[in-house]
């Protein structure tokens, strides 16, 4: 009887100047591949607007971890470069789907086994990379282009501003004022949640049109823009992960600021009279805070709202006894969801854990996926290493045997 690969389509784009139809396109190749080449088509994966210099990607694990399921035989690409944009990745998952006996194929790139394959593989794998990293400079130079000439570099506008036709910021008169008590309310001695309170209360948005969060007045107290300074390139670069932490900064040399290169909302003593108040009360946050570790804070979704809950802790009754729990982000007036004990919910997640992630089992699972994917990397790298030596071998024999026939 004859068999029948079963095959799972993936596809992706990211969002540099591409669309969702690039998707549809991809999919319309591979389906008219696996028609000539006589392939069952079991699933489809796609990943919108995601990169391939990740593998936080939603649908790809999904698709890895199905291929240790037995239902499909062969992962098939459009091109090799929408399964991975990284080596290392590339190496790590290629692995995974060989232990779990399913191929990688491309529509436009046809591999084997041979070894020159697998040096080709290698070098398109090289190339894309290349193209990610190189693509990722060359937007950079055009920002950097476009914030020389103070103009909106992408994204969404800070509050208190608006974007004229030549894409340069504007005041928006009624946001500016939000921004304004925000400063002079934080220089006068008032906490965040104080400042929460009076901005939902006065009907005021952020640019998004939600209610205002810690984070996001964490944003605004930090921008230099609304003292007439136009600031670009200031935060970190991406983690290795894909992440970036807004909160850390480049090298000063790195950032390109301007004076007087966007509309000024607020003074630059009042500006910097915050920056003191703020790195004073980053200094002294023990002073504001207790020493009470939440194991769970910003990770327990609130059943109501679906805000992240935070840790609270008070001392309350005659005697001032300690409560710890956790609560609601929303304020109170607007989500009613009751707290939680955290010492009775960090009890049971670290009990569940002790029964789920911290057994034998578990560890030896843990050190073996670890050896997998060193080895996987080591196998790469060897097979990578033996095809390069191979083919300069055999160039040097074809050269030597070309000198002595001339």
């Amino acid at each position: 009887m004859l068999n029948i690969p079963r095959v799972a389509l993936y596809a992706r784009f990211s969002s540099d100047n591409q669309r969702s139809e690039s998707i549809d396109a991809q999919i319309r190749a591979m389906n008219q591949f696996c028609k000539q080449q006589h392939w069952q088509i079991v699933s489809t994966y796609t990943d919108e607007a995601r990169s391939a210099t990740t593998d936080n990607r939603p649908q790809f694990q999904q698709m890895i971890a199905d291929s240790g399921k037995g239902v499909f035989d062969i992962v098939l690409v459009h091109k090799l470069d929408r399964f991975s944009r990284d080596r290392y990745d590339s190496a790590i998952y290629k692995k995974r789907l060989k232990k779990n006996h399913v191929r990688l194929c491309s529509v436009l790139e046809r591999m084997d086994d041979s070894p020159e394959s697998i040096m080709m593989e290698s070098v398109l794998e090289g190339m894309a990379e290349y193209y990610s990293k190189n693509l990722g400079r060359e937007v950079m130079k055009g920002m950097n282009e476009t914030a020389l000439q103070c103009k909106h570099t992408g994204g969404c506008t800070p509050l208190g501003f608006d974007l004229d036709e030549n894409r340069k910021l504007v005041i928006n008169p009624h946001e500016a004022e939000a921004v304004k008590l925000i400063f002079e309310m934080y220089a006068d001695g008032y906490g965040y949640s104080k400042i929460i309170d009076v901005l939902n209360h006065r009907g005021y948005k952020t640019k998004k049109g939600q209610d205002f969060g810690k984070n996001s007045l964490y944003e605004i107290l930090g921008n230099e823009k609304y003292t007439g300074t136009y600031v670009f390139n200031r935060a970190s670069s991406k983690a290795c992960d894909g992440k970036r932490n807004n909160h850390s900064s480049k090298d000063c040399s790195r950032t390109i600021r301007i004076e007087n290169g966007c509309p000024q909302i607020i003074s630059k003593e009042l500006f910097e009279k915050v920056q003191r108040l703020r790195e004073a009360n980053r200094r002294n946050a023990g002073r504001y805070h207790s020493k009470e570790f939440y194991l769970l804070s910003g990770k327990v979704i609130c059943g109501i709202c679906g805000k992240k809950m935070q840790g609270d802790l008070r001392f309350s009754g005659r005697n001032k006894n300690r409560l710890a729990t956790y609560r609601c982000n929303t304020r109170r007036t607007i989500c009613a969801n009751k707290e939680l004990n955290k010492d009775y919910l960090d009890a049971y997640l670290v009990t569940l854990l002790g029964e789920k992630l911290l057994n034998a089992n578990a560890l030896k699972k843990g050190c073996h996926r670890c050896k997998s994917a060193y080895s996987a990397v080591q196998s790469v790298l060897c097979e990578e290493s033996r095809c390069i030596t191979g083919t300069i071998s055999s160039g040097a024999r074809k050269s030597e045997k070309y000198y002595k026939c001339h």
